[in-house]
């Protein structure tokens, strides 16, 4: 997909933010984009980025084309959530669509699709990459969004370590559903359930990345004894939803009413992890008790030492304040 030209007259960036939760997709997209349109001003808009609720996914080719009708993006970039959430809601239950409008003169933007299939060379080949996404060498930031069913993240994360290691890759995964084929990943014109999609920025920008997890860990770490792709089979010799329901168990009453908030999995970020700050977090996506196994939004490797997670609000602005602080000397 080729790059995108950017304007010529430099002026400040300007970002705004809208939701709606109206059922239908595509007058959910223009009530966002009138809410966009005063904060912004008219289209055409740089870079719109949006995410919407599982009740969408079947309106999402609507959605799309309402935005690229009343915004007309350059680079338009989106996916499916479990939840999602706006400058001000926090939208976990019910039809949602959010958005993030942005004008960013002196940007370029250079989108590209990402398949699991033109990924698997890219490890060892730097044609490969390059060819695999276009416009990422040299660039200030990577969004990228993929679908955890069939996109394997953690080896395009690699490839860009190992041929594009300074430039900053942000995004994370598609979680409407817990099977393939549940979620949406658009880009302009391409959509689908599967795959991935990603945006290179690169010019007059600077970005910082932080991230605030909002997660604390409850219970023990378990070990994957057996994991199928994106599928925890066993946990430390059991049934992994026999063991996560015991720990679920065997947790204080203020713990277990923390589990109305969601329940998540930590992956170890190093070898010694063993308290908040130390995980990963990945959605739980579901579980299958007939068969006693576990989906997470990702692919757990055999003996890793996981450990289950609740979202916290006070965890959550701490790990933001404490962030953000270095930004107030940095100017």
């Amino acid at each position: 997909m080729p790059s995108t030209p950017s304007r010529g007259a430099i002026e400040p960036m300007r970002w705004g933010s809208a939701h709606s939760t109206l059922p239908d997709g595509p007058l959910a997209a223009a009530d966002v984009c009138r809410s966009l349109t005063s904060t912004l001003g008219p289209a055409p808009l740089d870079l719109l980025i949006f995410f919407l609720s599982p009740g969408h996914v079947v309106a999402a080719a609507g959605i799309a084309e309402a935005f690229k009708r009343d915004l007309a993006p350059r680079c338009l970039i989106g996916a499916s959530g479990h939840a999602v959430i706006s400058s001000s809601r926090e939208l976990e239950s019910g039809p949602a669509l959010v958005a993030l409008g942005a004008r960013l003169p002196g940007v370029e933007l250079h989108p590209f699709v990402m398949l699991n299939e033109a990924w698997k060379e890219t490890l060892d080949d730097p044609l490969e990459f390059a060819r695999a996404a276009p416009g990422a060498a040299g660039a200030e930031l990577v969004l990228m969004m993929g679908d955890p069913f069939s996109l394997e993240m953690e080896h395009c994360l690699a490839a860009f370590l190992r041929h594009a290691p300074k430039v900053r890759v942000v995004g994370g995964l598609a979680s409407a559903g817990v099977r393939p084929g549940s979620n949406a990943l658009i880009l302009n014109d391409w959509l689908a359930p599967e795959g991935g999609v990603a945006v290179a920025l690169k010019g007059q920008l600077r970005v910082d990345a932080i991230v605030s997890q909002g997660c604390r860990p409850v219970g023990p770490p378990l070990r994957v004894t057996r994991a199928e792709g994106n599928v925890v089979v066993e946990l430390d010799g059991q049934p992994a939803l026999e063991r996560a329901e015991q720990v679920l168990q065997g947790l204080a009453e203020r713990e277990r009413g923390s589990l109305r908030n969601g329940l998540y999995v930590g992956r170890p970020m190093r070898a010694e992890a063993s308290g908040h700050g130390d995980y990963l977090i990945r959605n739980l996506l579901g579980a299958d008790r007939d068969r006693g196994v576990i989906a997470v939004g990702d692919r757990l490797e055999h003996q890793e030492r996981i450990r289950l997670h609740v979202r916290d609000a006070g965890t959550a602005r701490e790990d933001l304040e404490m962030l953000l602080s270095p930004q107030a000397f940095d100017v």
